[in-house]
């Protein structure tokens, strides 16, 4: 499908002071488009205000002035109250929500008002000020009179940032805080991992790990802003960044396996408490402590903890765990967080929360066996944890919701948590469909993750972050359409029509990129990940070397033409060559598209920026793929463009490549220091200490495009 090129509001048609008159409970005129949307919006008669009209700014109340956009920063804090005021006032009588977090906000006669019962209910207030003055100014029209009553659905509304493989600029993490205190996120889960410069465990932290003190500048930083920052600390599994030192070798569950700790042994404790010590003081003020717990896999195998799980089970090791540092988290003031995968897979209902394969009635019987075995262990459950109910595609699958019911049945406290995954198109659906979901069952947090492991920019979890800031807020607000309208403006100061078929190419071109140069699979796939990325064993054995058999990579390459047979390549790979044309032809219309979006964004340019940097590098592929077809289907003498079409697609890659380096670097810092200890396991991000993890196939692929053109030639 053609894609329709940017396009910007030619024509506003403002309402005119007797139809706002008219309306009553209606939406603002479409210039105006907050993030996220308020939940009730009146039109009042009278005049609104310009942008530019306000001059002054009144306080009423005990409280000090909040955090201010760059647009109501220059206001003259003064005592008067004539045209051009804003007057925050701090009060909970009359109108105003039932909300630390709620305001509200009048428009009328040249001036303007926010009125709230807490401190962030002013800030957020202000917020959407903000944005409706940024609108009038972009659109050079005027705020109607308008009375806007606000208050969030849920109160906990968190995003998650992970710096497991790579770490950010600092400046970078300060305005992500502005960014997303600007939509009214008020909480971030910060994992560190061996990113935080640890000082009574100095060998976890890796050389370029961010400082205690400097970590809790930036707690103290986000506070002023609203935003509660978290650490997450892994702990009983995705350990690698601990277990891969020798001095902790003897804490392993198995002794040639990183990935967890023995539960059993103090030794894991006395390592994870000074962890979770660290990570408090990095956080100073903060209410939560994220555990990890997730994924562990291989528990109740070594001499010290096999008793224990033959007689009692292997949920009772992980419930064991989960005491123990609920109890340290609870002595040291913080309340833990525990992602709540590991319960639900011991009693085998697990998978019911996450498909819809078992249908609701298969679900039904999956629970009525595990729910017993959930019941048997429930005084081992910690009541003082919050069980972080994950799901990561759609959120009704029965399962899903049996798992919520059973904690909401049992007394335990829940959390939800979305994904803000970059490539995917229903990304929006999804965090839609688990908060409204959320919001119905009364549950009141959810955290938007953005996992490091395929070291996706941060730039491209934004789209997703936003979403949840907006479904947080208001579940039942905009559909996905108009929220796409909404994001793009509040973003970029712009619009884009079928901007959800433009993410669609977007990633056509990411995933043909994934898969194209390997004969089989993804070059990140997790089936596959072993055999195709060298260095992948360093998970299970931590002493293997980089310098593995390159043969056997090689050979799940895809293959080049055979001169002898000239065709038989194209024949053999015609569907994925088709595939490469139809990619060649939506590159053609995206990077026109994206040319557009940069020059005609009134903000936020890089994010255009990475994303053209990215689809430049992901088209390499599928032009190295249609220049060996052009060779291949030649017979016998080739003409001298086809080979030098190969070798343009070699150095376009190279030129991409560089062209990405230098982008990236802009805000990440791209090497590891030469002490850094290698941390591998099967996430892509982890196999080198550059960037370099992301060309692999191509490092190994394109010598032998080299030689194979020298031979022919």
């Amino acid at each position: 499908m053609k894609i329709l090129l940017l396009a910007l509001f030619v024509s506003v048609q403002v309402l005119s002071v007797s139809a706002v008159a008219d309306e009553a409970a209606a939406k603002m005129p479409s210039p105006f488009k907050i993030v996220p949307e308020p939940q009730e919006i009146e039109l009042l008669p009278g005049n609104g205000i310009m942008f530019g009209d306000l001059v002054n700014l009144r306080m009423i109340g005990d409280f000090d002035r909040p955090v201010m956009g760059a647009i109501l920063s220059p206001l003259t804090a003064s005592d008067a109250s004539g045209e051009g005021t804003l007057t925050l006032r701090l009060d909970d009588s009359g109108d105003v929500p039932n909300s630390s977090e709620g305001y509200l906000l009048t428009i009328a006669n040249g001036n303007v008002e926010i009125i709230a019962s807490g401190e962030a209910g002013i800030f957020y207030g202000c917020q959407t000020l903000e944005q409706l003055l940024e609108d009038a100014r972009d659109f050079q029209t005027a705020i109607p009179s308008c009375r806007i009553t606000d208050s969030p659905a849920l109160s906990y509304r968190a995003v998650h940032i992970d710096v497991k493989h790579h770490l950010d600029h600092m400046n970078i993490y300060y305005e992500s805080i502005d960014r997303l205190a600007r939509y009214k996120i008020n909480g971030i889960i910060f994992e560190f991992e061996d990113k935080l410069r640890y000082e009574l465990q100095p060998q976890v932290a890796a050389p370029e790990s961010i400082n205690i003190n400097e970590m809790a500048a930036l707690t103290n930083y986000a506070r002023r802003r609203h935003i509660e920052i978290t650490p997450l600390v892994q702990g009983l599994g995705h350990a690698t960044f601990i277990l891969k030192h020798d001095q902790y070798a003897h804490l392993r569950e198995l002794p040639e396996n990183r990935w967890a700790f023995c539960p059993m042994d103090d030794g894991t404790y006395e390592v994870l408490f000074d962890l979770y010590r660290d990570a408090i003081k990095a956080t100073p003020g903060s209410r939560y402590l994220h555990i990890g717990g997730d994924e562990i896999g291989n528990i109740g195998l070594c001499h010290r903890c096999g008793p224990t799980a033959e007689k009692e089970g292997l949920l009772s090791l992980n419930l064991y765990w989960l005491t123990k540092v609920s109890d340290f988290a609870k002595e040291n003031g913080r309340i833990p967080i525990f992602w709540d995968d590991m319960p639900l897979k011991a009693a085998g209902v697990y998978e019911s929360t996450w498909t819809d394969h078992p249908d609701e009635e298969q679900a039904a019987k999956e629970w009525e066996v595990g729910g017993p075995i959930l019941e048997e262990l429930i005084q081992k459950f910690p009541e003082e944890c919050i069980y972080m109910r994950w799901n990561y595609g759609m959120a009704r699958e029965p399962g899903n919701i049996m798992a919520l019911d059973w904690y909401r049945d049992h007394g335990l406290k829940t959390m939800i948590a979305t994904l803000a995954n970059p490539s995917s198109t229903t990304v929006v659906a999804a965090i839609r469909s688990f908060v409204t979901l959320a919001a119905e069952k009364g549950i009141d947090g959810n955290l938007c993750t953005a996992w490091d492991d395929h070291g996706h920019h941060m730039e491209t979890y934004w789209r997703g972050y936003i979403a949840s800031a907006e479904y947080g807020w208001n579940p039942e607000g905009r559909t996905e359409e108009e929220f796409y309208g909404a994001y793009l403006q509040r973003e970029f100061g712009t619009t884009m029509p079928d901007y959800e078929q433009f993410k669609q190419e977007l990633w056509d071109a990411e995933s043909f990129w994934l898969t194209s140069l390997n004969r089989e699979g993804s070059r990140v796939d997790l089936d596959n990940a072993l055999l195709i990325l060298p260095g992948l064993a360093h998970w299970f054995t931590p002493d293997t070397k980089m310098d593995q058999d390159e043969n056997a990579f090689k050979s799940l390459l895809i293959e080049l033409p055979d001169s002898e047979n000239p065709g038989k390549w194209s024949s053999k790979y015609e569907q994925r060559i088709n595939e490469a044309k139809k990619i060649a032809d939506e590159y053609q219309l995206t990077s026109k598209a994206l040319t557009t979006l940069n020059q005609q964004s009134r903000r936020n340019r890089y994010h255009w920026e990475v994303i053209e940097a990215l689809n430049d590098f992901h088209i390499t592929a599928p032009r190295l793929l249609l220049a060996l077809e052009q060779c291949d289907r030649k017979k016998k003498k080739r003409p001298q463009d086809a080979v030098e079409n190969v070798r343009e697609a070699l150095n376009e890659f190279q030129q991409s490549w560089k062209n990405l380096e230098t982008v990236y670097a802009k805000t990440r810092f791209l090497n590891y220091s030469a002490d850094f200890v290698p941390d591998r396991f099967f996430h892509f991000a982890s196999q080198r200490e550059d960037l370099t993890w992301m060309i692999q196939v191509e490092e190994l692929l394109h010598p032998m495009v080299e030689e194979w053109l020298d031979r022919i030639n």
